[in-house]
């Protein structure tokens, strides 16, 4: 990946709070602008955890920028089509996850912590400073200067500071008190990986398929990661949401107990990849009402910290590559910190609040429902699908930041 040096743009250093997906995607496009950063991630190296992911075409057309779609492609499958099942296996519908040919590249089934290494090797290989354990604790200015204090009481002076530090954002926090925080929405995640040969009956268009069941007792999604390992999630309805240490300890026979209670009778492989799966996780689904603004000085928001996206939207880590790319560029053409930081949301806040809209309907359809309900359900999705599902994929896939 070439660098280019800026000639009217933005020269100074750039503190990124949050090594994640779209920190370590923004310290690459900065580089590639030839502009200078610092990425500073709160937890150890390999501390990257989220189970699988869907990149949809327009995700993996950043990665394409960064030379980098080949190799997530390597890592991953590729998913050529959506198919929805209800519990018993019968097939509601089924529609393309768009096409090379429309929008340039394809959609990919991939775990959260192989993209999360793609990128990070890559910033590393590009001689980007990653500082680890470094938690954002308060933030403050000196002249023209931001500075970024820590909670092992060290601090870095940069002249702007991008927070890319998740949904529970201390650079939010720090910067907009009183905007909305993020509210628990009821909904647990849950999934887990199963090896491929747990599954040797699937089909070659089964693992190149979202496959998406909807039942009266709970959704059960799956697709295929690298080798064909069967990357499912899950979503639980709880009113009490997890604490962090219920988070962080959850067991492969706790996961196991739970969700065959709820899944037991569902059509196959479901049950097989309960039964053979590893790398259980869990994790809140939380949510953020719309931010007054998502800058503050030298300071601007990006991802999560800006706009939490429900995972089931799809889009959480194609956003965030999306911001990353948008913001460097705008960095890359003006000096002019405030006007970029302005255009930047003007741009994007739309279509991140349109797809935050689709997430949060998505979940309502994802809960527990009654006999009545599902039949109902089922018809709906199989004339509403079948007949617009492949509608708005030109504006959600075919979205791309030009560099130049």
């Amino acid at each position: 990946m070439s660098t280019q040096p800026p000639t009217t743009g933005f020269r100074g250093q750039v503190l990124i709070i949050g090594g994640g997906i779209g920190g370590n995607a923004l310290g690459l496009f900065l580089k590639k602008a030839g502009i200078s950063s610092t990425i500073f991630e709160g937890y150890p190296y390999k501390q990257a955890v989220g189970g699988g992911l869907g990149l949809a075409p327009n995700g993996m057309n950043v990665l394409h920028a960064l030379g980098l779609a080949e190799m997530a492609k390597s890592r991953a499958t590729v998913a050529l089509e959506n198919v929805f099942l209800n519990q018993q296996g019968k097939l509601l519908a089924r529609f393309k996850n768009g096409t090379v040919e429309a929008f340039g590249q394809p959609g990919i089934c991939i775990l959260r912590s192989t993209l999360y290494d793609i990128l990070t090797e890559a910033a590393k290989k590009q001689g980007i400073d990653i500082r680890y354990q470094k938690k954002l604790k308060t933030i403050t200015y000196a002249a023209d200067k931001v500075i970024a204090h820590f909670e092992d009481g060290t601090s870095a002076e940069g002249d702007l500071l991008i927070g890319a530090d998740g949904v529970h954002s201390q650079t939010r926090h720090l910067i907009l008190p009183n905007a909305p925080k993020p509210q628990y929405v009821g909904i647990i995640g849950v999934g887990g990986v199963t090896p491929a040969a747990a599954v040797p009956n699937m089909t070659r268009r089964e693992k190149e398929a979202f496959t998406f069941t909807y039942g009266a007792s709970g959704f059960f999604g799956y697709g295929c990661g690298e080798n064909g390992d069967v990357l499912w999630w899950s979503n639980l309805v709880r009113e009490r949401e997890l604490t962090r240490d219920e988070i962080l300890n959850v067991s492969v026979e706790d996961i196991q107990r739970e969700m065959m209670a709820i899944f037991k009778g569902y059509h196959e492989p479901i049950e097989t990849l309960i039964r053979n799966t590893h790398s259980p996780i869990k994790m809140n689904v939380s949510d953020i009402q719309t931010l007054p603004t998502w800058h503050n000085g030298r300071v601007v928001l990006l991802g999560d910290a800006a706009h939490a996206v429900s995972p089931n939207s799809g889009q959480g880590a194609s956003m965030a590559l999306e911001d990353a790319m948008l913001l460097a560029k705008l960095l890359h053409h003006s000096a002019d910190y405030a006007r970029v930081f302005s255009r930047y949301e003007q741009e994007r806040k739309p279509r991140v609040e349109k797809i935050v809209a689709e997430g949060r309907r998505l979940a309502g359809d994802k809960k527990v429902v009654t006999p009545f309900q599902q039949k109902i359900r089922e018809l709906m999705m199989t004339v509403f699908i079948n007949l617009f599902g492949t509608r708005g994929q030109k504006w959600l896939y075919g979205y791309k930041v030009a560099w130049e």
